[in-house]
Parts: structure tokens; C-alpha cells; sequence
């Protein structure tokens, strides 16, 4: 009975290795950098209306809302309050990554600024009776603080608002992105799933946020960007609890404006940003700044200089706006500087 069940082991152990080197090697390898997966994101950063220069509606594209009330007389939707300058260049080529990935398995992930009345990123300077010469009752930008004659003791205390601070580089801004207006909307031709993961930021009052790393999931679903509040969303997962759940090891970064939310969102995925100091999340392994899909408020300054802090901390540039030229071109990059990287045999 012995000799019989060896025989019969080892008959199975040889079918069982006839069968695995049969197999084709593809199947027990990794996926090609080229293609997207399920571990891919696309992470959309606060595309929304006030961010938004005056643009032409697009003809033949249908808004995902009623936008009447905000088209002038020559079918142009109105520039936001915080407008960046050739934002609408952006939209169809975000639409084409959010189909490329949806297309493709990947996941799409977005941000929403996401202002009370009162925050504290609004520069009202003080009040009328306090301050009549500047006081601004729908905000402006203002800064860099401190600066004389302003009212700062409503400025936003988080670790990014001291450090500005400080260094004298603090700025206030119009009001934006008030929660559930039109301004903190998607921007309406923007494609978005229904299955997207969306982050709302900056619903403290006393807190701001620049990057994504700073908000915590919606708990409105599809189309996320008419409800919550503060009191929902202050116990909800972050964006660094969310991909880690989801498994996301690559990062594709888009959206606006570079020298502030995309970049400090950027950083903190690299786990490089020194002025939150928060720790990359554990599951990530590449992070991509798509440039022609985003851009600066000021691109010739803070713009210039934020593309380059992300490249030192580790950020693989795309210079392309399709998604298969553009990943191709990333993961070139990383190829190259794996090769580099490994030790030259003499």
C-alpha cells in the first residue's frame, strides 16, 4: 500500500509540473507598465466652475446640470470667482483618460474644494466698520500676509496656512467653492462615472487644504457636488485610507491649478510634502503629473517652480495629453531609470 500511494504522489506532482511548464509565462507575470489595471487611478484635482476662465459651451455636448443661469448672451458660461487661465483647453483630454480608464479597468478618483461661508481661504479682510478701505464683502485675493493693514486673525490655522505664514507668503482668496453652488460643481461637460471616487476638502472652517490628501470621501453619490456638510464628512475614510483599500500602486495626476492643489496633492502621494509631512501611502509605487491636462495660476512663477519641486521629489512627468502616448512615455522613463539604476557588470 506504501509503494502504491508513492507511486500515485509522484504521478501527481509530475502531471501538476507538466502542467505549469506548459502554461503560457504570461500568465504568472506581471502586467505590461503599458496597461492599465484595476491598481491604476486617475485622479482628477478640483475641476470645478470657480476654477473655470469663460469658455464657449462646446457644440454637440449635452452639460450633465442646467447651466442657464450662469451663460452670457454669447453662449459662454461666466468665468469662476478664482478663474484659471486656459482651463477649458483641459476638459476633453481629461474625458479621454477617464475613458482610456474606464475603458481599460483602471479606477477614476476626484477632489471637490468644498467651502463653508466662513472659511477661513476668504480674504474679507476684518469687516466695514474695522477696515472700510479694504474691506472686501465677496473676498479677493490678498497676500502675500502678513502684510499691513490686514486682518488676519481669521486666517486658516492648518500646518500649509502657518508655514505660509511665517515665511510671509500666506494668500487669501475670493470666495469659492461654496458648498452645493454652482461654483464648487464639476465642471459640466466634464465625463465623470458614476462610480468614481470623490474626495470633498476643505469643509472646515478653520482648516484648508490644498492637496487631496486633506479631504475625506463624499458621502453624496453620484453627482457629488450638490450636498454634505461638515458633520458628515469630518468621520469619513481619507484619500490615503482609500487608495490603500483599493490597492492603487499607480497614481495619474490631473486637474487644477498646478502650483497649488495638483502639485501639493502630487507631493503628498510622493510622500515629499514638507509642509503636511504626511506619509505616502503604503500601496503606491509610481506617481505621474500628466502636464498637459492641468494648469497654474501663475505658470511662468509658483507654477515653474512647483513642476519642478515634484520632479525632484520623485514625479514622472507626462508631456503628452493622450493616455497610451503619454503612458508610454512614463513608463519608457521608468525603464530607463531602472536600467540606470542597476549595478554595470565589468
Amino acid at each position: 500500500m506504501a509503494k502504491t500511494s508513492l507511486i500515485l504522489v509522484r504521478s501527481i506532482v509530475l502531471s501538476t509540473c507538466a502542467s505549469l511548464s506548459s502554461s503560457s509565462p504570461s500568465s504568472y507575470s506581471s502586467p505590461p507598465c503599458t496597461q492599465i489595471t484595476p491598481n491604476d487611478a486617475l485622479f482628477i484635482v478640483d475641476t470645478q466652475n470657480d476654477f473655470m476662465e469663460s469658455y464657449t459651451i462646446p457644440k454637440g455636448h449635452k452639460p450633465n446640470y442646467n447651466i442657464t443661469d450662469h451663460v452670457t448672451h454669447g453662449n459662454k458660461i461666466r468665468a469662476g470667482s478664482l478663474a484659471v487661465g486656459n482651463t477649458s483647453a483641459i476638459i476633453e483630454p481629461i474625458n479621454e483618460w477617464i475613458r482610456y480608464f474606464n475603458e481599460n479597468g483602471g479606477k477614476v478618483f476626484a477632489s471637490l474644494d468644498w467651502h463653508p461661508r466662513d472659511h477661513c481661504s476668504f480674504c474679507r479682510n476684518g469687516s466695514a466698520s474695522t477696515n472700510p478701505g479694504g474691506y472686501k464683502p465677496h473676498g479677493g485675493v490678498c497676500g502675500p500676509l502678513p502684510q499691513h493693514g490686514f486682518n488676519d486673525t481669521g486666517r486658516c490655522q492648518d500646518n500649509v496656512a502657518q508655514d505660509d505664514y511665517m515665511n510671509k507668503a500666506l494668500l487669501q482668496w475670493p470666495d469659492h467653492c461654496l458648498e452645493s453652488d454652482f461654483g464648487a460643481r464639476f465642471q459640466p461637460f466634464l465625463t465623470l462615472p458614476e462610480n468614481a471616487t470623490v474626495v470633498k476638502k476643505g469643509w472646515d472652517a478653520t482648516m484648508d487644504t490644498y492637496s487631496a490628501f486633506g479631504g475625506t470621501e463624499s458621502v453624496q453619490g453620484y453627482p457629488f457636488d450638490t450636498d454634505d456638510h461638515q458633520p458628515q464628512l469630518s468621520g469619513r475614510d481619507d484619500l490615503a485610507t482609500l487608495l490603500t483599500k483599493a490597492n492603487i500602486t499607480r497614481f495619474w495626476t490631473v486637474g487644477i491649478a498646478l502650483d497649488f492643489c495638483v502639485g501639493g496633492t502630487v507631493l503628498d502621494a510622493l510622500g515629499k510634502n514638507n509642509k503636511t509631512r504626511r506619509p505616502k501611502p503604503e500601496t503606491i509605487s509610481l506617481v505621474s503629473l500628466v502636464l498637459p491636462c492641468t494648469r497654474a495660476v501663475d505658470p511662468s512663477g509658483s507654477g515653474e517652480k512647483m513642476l519642478q519641486d515634484v520632479i525632484d521629489a520623485g514625479a514622472i512627468v507626462a508631456h503628452y495629453a493622450s493616455p497610451i502616448d503619454a503612458i508610454a512615455e512614463v513608463c519608457s522613463k521608468t525603464e530607463e531609470a531602472t536600467t540606470s539604476a542597476m549595478p554595470k557588470v565589468s
